[in-house]
């Protein structure tokens, strides 16, 4: 297959049959709804599984037309990405439709995961899309674990630039942030800090040394409601949970709800901890910390 650019699709778009360019009845009746403007079309998934709502990459154009159509939507806000396979015409299709999801101004909220098969430059493609949506609202990476160094730093790039002033950012199971990566957050999120509210970075790998990172770059993040750093191992973290713990006492600071499940966390870091939430936040969760003692539970 030849590889196709937006002209070549807007030339088209009025000619074709969606029948004879998709590879299932399904996909054809999601480019429909797409092309008529359906309003109630609001949330699509990239999947390997074929349910409601679930966009299948076959045979043919399935992918280069539907970044088309995504770049007409105005309705469509929620776009998870599971599954963006390695095949014919792949290499052809995929600037196609990274271009569809540039040129939509609807797109509230990106989710994409680890099982992209053409990981590294997949992910750093749709990192370099997003840089075209301002109105991105909520990003959220889980499991990225081989997406590659060269994904992450176009992450770092996009969130330094302040083009997306995100609500919520999810990162979850991802070495890259608890190891090389860390520098993501080591521009202390200040491309971001001002619009964000929620912040998970579950099962990063954060130790003592990483927390510390995490919560400098927490310096700009006034508005931050929710923090989940939960499934990282902190039974040697006092330190870092000493510096969670006076941040959470700045007068700036107004976080809601803190989440340290799984966490490991011993007695005295469950001390320093509770010294910052203490009238400086209304929840904090630490279910399944079966590693402090009655005497920990007592401060």
């Amino acid at each position: 297959m030849e590889r196709r650019d937006y002209e070549y699709y807007e030339a088209n778009a009025a000619d074709i049959s969606l029948e004879d360019i998709t590879s299932s009845e399904d996909n054809v009746e999601i480019l429909r709804r797409l092309r008529d403007g359906d309003d109630t079309l609001t949330h699509l998934t990239l999947d390997s599984e074929r349910w409601p709502n679930n966009f299948h990459i076959g045979e043919g154009d399935d992918l280069g037309w539907l970044g088309y159509f995504i770049g007409k939507s105005k309705f469509f806000h929620h776009l998870y990405i599971l599954v963006l396979h390695d095949g014919e015409g792949r290499e052809q299709q995929m600037p196609a439709f990274m271009e569809g999801i540039a040129r939509n101004q609807s797109i509230r909220e990106i989710f994409v995961c680890n099982y992209i098969t053409s990981c590294n430059d997949g992910f750093a493609s749709i990192m370099r899309a997003l840089h075209s949506l301002p109105q991105l609202e909520g990003l959220d990476i889980d499991d990225g674990n081989r997406f590659g160094p060269d994904g992450w730093s176009e992450l770092r790039t996009l969130l330094e630039s302040g083009v997306c002033k995100l609500q919520q950012l999810r990162l979850s199971g991802n070495y890259y942030i608890g190891d090389p990566g860390v520098g993501i957050l080591s521009n202390r999120l200040r491309g971001i800090g001002s619009s964000l509210k929620v912040l998970a970075l579950r099962s990063n790998f954060i130790g003592n040394s990483r927390l510390l990172a995490v919560v400098e770059a927490l310096a700009n993040c006034s508005s931050l409601e929710k923090l989940d750093l939960s499934k990282n191992d902190f039974s040697y973290a006092e330190a870092g949970l000493g510096s969670l713990s006076d941040w959470l006492q700045r007068d700036e600071v107004n976080l809601k709800s803190l989440h340290l499940q799984y966490c490991r966390i011993n007695d005295e870091g469950l001390r320093v901890v509770a010294q910052g939430v203490a009238n400086h936040c209304e929840e904090l969760d630490l279910n399944e910390n079966r590693t402090f003692t009655a005497t920990g539970l007592s401060y």
